[in-house]
């Protein structure tokens, strides 16, 4: 039987994670793609106002994420006519174990003089399995389009990729719930480290969006800079067909895995 989602509803802010939320660095444990699309969607069903949007989001990651039943919940911290503050807890046994804050803007009542789009490559590519090492729920759950790299090339890459679920079962994932969903790939595809032999985890994401992207995929133009002596950081540009949608960051706890 095919499981229908990511998350399935029990109750009111209680949401059961499928198998399909599983990272690749511990079978127990989460992708932080699902449970920070899980706060996305919680903030923006929090006082929503539809002439504003999400402009900034950050994931803080406060611990591993277990595959289990948990509690997603949000609340409007600065409300404002033109700005407002917003944040989101995943909790686990009473306790945080993910926390997001996110920064919603109203929008112009006129639109301002913008440059010609920035366009991503065009649609394209062969879906590739993933190799035993990168081997989880979630990766099996997307759908992957690499026109320049892959997860078992090291360095940066640019990827096409779709959720092929919903979020919530029973519920169309809205467009910033893609977005986050699939930006916190970034480091996995563009890491320059061998995952059979290093950690590089992100403890945090911060993603901002300058409007909401169109249609299923999402494509990623990330890059992965190290320093021996200190941590890592993912940068990607995000896109949708039609053009620029938003830019991400993601700092990286770099460990040997010996």
């Amino acid at each position: 039987m095919t499981i229908p989602a990511f998350w399935i509803p029990e109750e009111d802010d209680i949401f059961r994670a499928t198998i399909h939320t599983q990272g690749p660095w511990n079978p127990q444990f989460q992708h932080g793609g699902p449970p920070g699309a899980l706060l996305v969607r919680q903030m923006e069903r929090c006082s929503p106002r539809e002439d504003m949007q999400l402009a900034r989001v950050t994931i803080d990651i406060l611990g591993p994420v277990p595959i289990t039943t948990l509690r997603a919940h949000a609340r409007l911290v600065r409300p404002g006519r033109s700005v407002e503050l917003l944040e989101a807890f995943l909790d686990h046994d009473g306790r945080t174990v993910m926390h997001a804050s996110g920064w919603r803007i109203r929008l112009p009542s006129r639109r301002p003089p913008a440059p010609e789009a920035d366009m991503p490559p065009a649609l394209a590519g062969q879906e590739l399995d993933p190799t035993p090492e990168w081997r989880c729920g979630f990766l099996l759950a997307t759908e992957w389009r690499f026109v320049r790299g892959s997860y078992t090339q090291a360095g940066s890459a640019l990827a096409w990729t779709r959720l092929r679920y919903p979020l919530i079962e029973g519920e169309m994932p809205s467009p910033a719930q893609r977005l986050i969903a699939a930006a916190d790939s970034a480091n996995g595809i563009s890491s320059p480290l061998d995952i059979r032999d290093w950690q590089f985890i992100p403890p945090e994401l911060t993603l901002h969006c300058l409007r909401p992207p169109v249609g299923e995929w999402i494509c990623m133009d990330a890059t992965t800079i190290l320093q021996a002596e200190g941590v890592g950081l993912t940068t990607s540009n995000l896109y949708d067909q039609e053009g620029l949608v938003g830019r991400s960051a993601q700092s990286l706890l770099i460990s040997h895995r010996g």
